[in-house]
């Protein structure tokens, strides 16, 4: 798998869009990536308590 450089940041970005009322699908393809991706990116998140 490959490493994405700005995930966290990427990550903090949707978090704060869907904060601010967007939809998780529309916050995910505003910054490029997938629903799927994003589940995924956060669950690591999470795991590793960086949430």
């Amino acid at each position: 798998m490959s490493v994405i450089p700005d995930k966290e940041a990427r990550c903090q970005e949707i978090a704060r869009r869907i904060a601010t009322g967007k939809g998780v699908v529309e916050a995910c393809r505003e910054i490029g990536i997938s629903e799927r991706t994003f589940a995924r990116w956060r669950r690591e998140r999470r795991e590793a308590g960086t949430h």
